[in-house]
């Protein structure tokens, strides 16, 4: 055991993933603390039924922005992960700008249609939505600006940077906004208020925080940018379907059933989540670390880094997932006594991040090594799973049912893809054991 401890502490790339993983960890955690406390402000001043109506609203932001970006995130992460693409920078500009343009024209056609969507789609007319539609479409070009500035920043190795600006910087934000238009006044809109000025100031801070980086605002460069933007569709695809296989139970959920059943099932997922933290964290460092190696031919590097995150993410989101199941009536009790009832819900995504974390980081291993279609295919497929199973059991079971639908679909591409890495490409993804990572081993 203690020769495998120095393995670690002398072999610079574990040490890296262990020292800038754990610094995106505490970035996140500092983040989520700031989410989770922006959500408890929501229930706890608002209720459920308030709460569910955020969240149906923070669906349509997520599936819009993750289209409008087009996948330029991830393509920005692999071409800036090359030091030797630096002075393309003109790329980066270009890609900002044309995921702007297309986010805002989602967003119009969006605010166009409103009434058909609040009116026409649910089985129950939700124009109690209506309100809230103008600041959650607002806030989707912005947030598509940031996770291509995050791309570049992941591609740099700017994990603290890049940890706080992925997810928790607009919650952040979003808190201070919230409290802050509370003391004018306590109209329920102040939600998706504070929200889009939490994803505004995120995004301004991370493109100056790029723009710094580069120290050159330009949008010359030698490659061509829309053939940048094709290579990079395939991504989006991908990205989309698994933004879908999140939302997808609260979109069905917002046909079927309450608000106030919305709001305890997102608040239970919301808690679940706590257990993908490992994964993140490692993930961000993972990603750069296996383009470079792989397109280099470094096998043996790259499938030890790999051996090694899967081992460490499956111990830590294991210990997380124990700690979720044992105090798990106290932490949805946070929010509200009504959220207790989605103890049940809580349980079954707790399975699902197991599943997860002994699959290991198959997403971005498929998507560094240039197999992006083939985890397109596999999500695909999920997202058809998701959708049947949506439709079919949440109507008779609730929330139950969407909950157990979701963790089915995302199992099945997770495990997939974990059998597709072993057996076409000879990469063990998925958490073994016996498998071993020390500094100089081939074996998989």
């Amino acid at each position: 055991m203690k020769a495998k401890l120095q393995n670690i502490i002398n072999d610079s790339d574990f040490k890296e993933i262990l020292t800038k993983g754990f610094s995106f960890l505490v970035f996140r955690l500092g983040g989520t603390i700031a989410g989770y406390l922006f959500t408890m402000f929501i229930t706890l001043k608002f209720g459920a039924n308030i709460y569910g109506l955020v969240a149906l609203g923070f669906s349509i932001f997520l599936i819009s922005s993750v289209v409008g970006k087009m996948g330029l995130d991830i393509n920005i992460l692999q071409f800036f992960s090359d030091d030797d693409n630096d002075k393309q920078s003109g790329i980066f500009y270009k890609s900002i700008i044309k995921s702007f343009a297309l986010s805002s024209l989602i967003a119009l056609g969006i605010y166009y249609f409103r009434n058909e969507l609040v009116l026409h789609v649910f089985e129950e007319p939700k124009p109690q939505l209506l309100p809230y539609l103008p600041w959650v479409l607002a806030a989707i070009p912005f947030w598509s600006a940031n996770n291509i500035c995050n791309g570049y920043l992941r591609a740099k190795k700017k994990t603290k940077a890049f940890a706080f600006f992925n997810n928790p910087g607009r919650f952040v934000f979003a808190l201070l906004a919230i409290l802050i238009l509370y003391f004018f006044t306590e109209d329920p809109l102040i939600t998706v208020q504070a929200h889009f000025f939490g994803v505004l100031i995120s995004a301004l801070l991370s493109f100056l925080v790029v723009s710094f980086q580069i120290k050159s605002l330009q949008l010359k460069s030698t490659v061509n940018s829309w053939r940048f933007l094709k290579s990079a569709l395939p991504m989006m695809l991908s990205s989309s379907i698994l933004i879908l296989l999140g939302w997808m139970d609260t979109i069905v959920m917002g046909i079927y059933v309450t608000d106030s059943e919305i709001g305890v099932y997102n608040v239970a997922l919301k808690v679940a989540t706590l257990t993908s933290f490992s994964l993140e964290a490692i993930n961000s460092i993972l990603a750069p670390k296996i383009a470079q190696n792989y397109w280099k031919g470094d096998e043996k590097n790259y499938k030890k880094l790999i051996a090694f995150s899967t081992k460490l993410n499956f111990f830590i989101s294991s210990g997380v997932v124990l700690v979720i199941i044992f105090a798990s009536q106290f932490l949805l009790g946070m929010f509200g006594d009504e959220f207790v009832a989605g103890t049940t819900i809580l349980f079954i995504f707790c399975f699902g991040q197991i599943v997860n974390s002994f699959s290991g980081s198959v997403a971005v291993i498929l998507q560094m090594i240039g197999k992006q279609k083939v985890f397109q295919n596999f999500v695909l497929t999920a997202l058809i799973i998701n959708v049947v199973a949506t439709f079919i059991l949440t109507p008779i079971y609730g929330g139950i049912g969407s909950a157990i639908a979701t963790v089915s679909s995302i199992s099945f591409w997770s495990i997939g893809c974990s059998i597709y890495l072993k057996r076409k490409m000879g990469i063990v993804s998925y958490f073994n054991p016996f498998q071993k990572f020390s500094k100089g081993n081939n074996k998989t």
